[in-house]
């Protein structure tokens, strides 16, 4: 019997949504929008360095407000890779499959770094 082993990318691109932030700049206005998107990073930047603090196995009640906070303010700002993988550790959350919550738990923090530092990176580029 062949066994195989499935090797897992941990390099993940973070996707963003330019049509989400497009449409907030219509609804509230350019400025405003920007205003909203500097509160939704820090939103997801704060709330990421809190639930490093928790052990996902553990304190799973402590999760689900953070996570939740994450997913909210990255869906209101075009931050969809971020925004599933925060519904998807919900998701788990509620099972109780802590297998999954630990898996969905580390990529929920890889993700979050790096969608953090690509529109850090946007940013950059538009002056």
């Amino acid at each position: 019997m062949e066994q195989y082993i499935t090797v897992l990318r941990l390099d993940e691109p973070a996707r963003f949504n330019p049509d989400t932030l497009e449409h907030l700049c219509s609804e509230i206005g350019e400025i405003s929008a920007e205003r909203e998107v500097a509160r939704a990073l820090r939103v997801i930047s704060d709330n990421l360095q809190l639930i490093e603090r928790f052990n996902p196995r553990k304190q799973r009640a402590e999760l689900n407000g953070p996570v939740r906070r994450i997913e909210v303010a990255s869906r209101r700002i075009g931050m969809a890779t971020l925004a599933r993988v925060a519904e998807d550790v919900l998701t788990c959350l509620d099972s109780g499959d802590e297998v999954a919550i630990s898996a969905t738990y580390a990529r929920l923090t890889r993700v979050g770094d790096r969608s953090i530092h690509a529109i850090w990176d946007l940013e950059d580029m538009s002056g």
